[in-house]
């Protein structure tokens, strides 16, 4: 039921009359995911030719004028006709999700919302639903994704035909009707599922080795020594574990660093800022490492 629903969901434009058909909507309208039917009629303008439909009522029709250019119309055919509540699904997924008393929060207007987060050991794992389809104005929703968190979100979509540009190391997306079902008493979620996808290990970009020795950061390498090993270490502990930032001066009192610094660059070599960036007292692995050229102290946002 869930897949046929998501066929309406992703429609365009969001407020088309979709013709009643009771077989495969009198479930749907019963739930709240459709509105109440009700008769409508195809219009035609006598003057533009422009053609469109309405929900009307037998004494309204006389007051229908042109939505384009005012003029006269005239009537056409006539049907049962309702609409998708936009609103029924992210309403659904907030209370399975968080309670019954949970209420979505809309981030871009008929696109995307925040229905939940998840309580790990991480912290709050944010949870989204997206309204995909064949066509979607992709970067106001990534750029609202990355204002809202720089650590993990799980991305509900309602398509599988998913673009590249939403992909991040930090974000799982997942189709929704692999994780959920509609049933005509409402909405199901696949708990192990979700529950997986939540727990799973953090994504990493860098690989360092078991010795300590080296960081890799796709074809580069960082050769380690003395406290240098046990810094990396910690921080890269921290990143398996979802966190996107760690307080740099208590990596190096942990990592035996005995001098009182008052910036990462007194303790580390120019070489080590390929691998790792800086900012507000946090410091981070890059997500790639700088050219050789550039080595040196770290002068980027937290957004590299």
């Amino acid at each position: 039921m869930l897949y046929r629903y998501l066929s309406w969901f992703e429609s365009e434009p969001v407020d088309a009359l979709l013709p009643y058909d009771g077989d495969a909507m009198s479930d749907f309208v019963t739930l709240g995911a459709l509105t109440k039917v009700r008769r409508t009629r195809k219009i035609h303008c006598r003057q533009c030719g422009h053609e469109f439909a309405l929900q009307l009522h037998s004494f309204q029709e006389i007051d229908v004028r042109c939505v384009v250019c005012a003029a006269q119309v005239e009537m056409t055919s006539e049907y049962m006709s309702t609409q998708v509540k936009l609103d029924w699904l992210p309403n659904a997924l907030a209370r399975r999700l968080a309670g019954p008393d949970a209420v979505p929060e809309m981030l871009v207007e008929n696109r995307l919302w925040r229905v939940a987060s998840a309580s790990t050991v991480a912290g709050n794992i944010p949870i989204y639903l997206l309204r995909a389809g064949w066509y979607v104005d992709f970067p106001p929703i990534l750029s609202r994704l990355q204002q809202e968190s720089s650590g993990r979100q799980i991305l509900l979509s309602s398509s599988p035909l998913i673009n590249g540009q939403l992909d991040d190391a930090n974000r799982v997306i997942l189709a929704i009707d692999d994780v959920a079902r509609v049933e005509t008493e409402g909405l199901w979620l696949d708990v192990r599922r979700m529950g997986h996808e939540v727990t799973a290990p953090y994504p990493i970009w860098f690989d360092l080795d078991p010795s300590g020795d080296r960081l890799t950061i796709g074809d580069a390498v960082l050769v380690l020594r003395r406290n240098q090993k046990e810094f990396m270490r910690l921080l890269a502990a921290a990143h398996e574990a979802g966190h996107t930032a760690v307080n740099w001066k208590n990596l190096l009192r942990q990592s035996k660093y005995d001098a009182h610094y008052t910036a990462l660059t007194q303790a580390l070599p120019p070489e080590v800022f390929r691998f790792i960036d800086t900012a507000k007292g946090e410091v981070w692995i890059r997500k790639q490492a700088l050219p050789l050229s550039r080595a040196g102290p770290a002068l980027t946002s937290k957004a590299s």
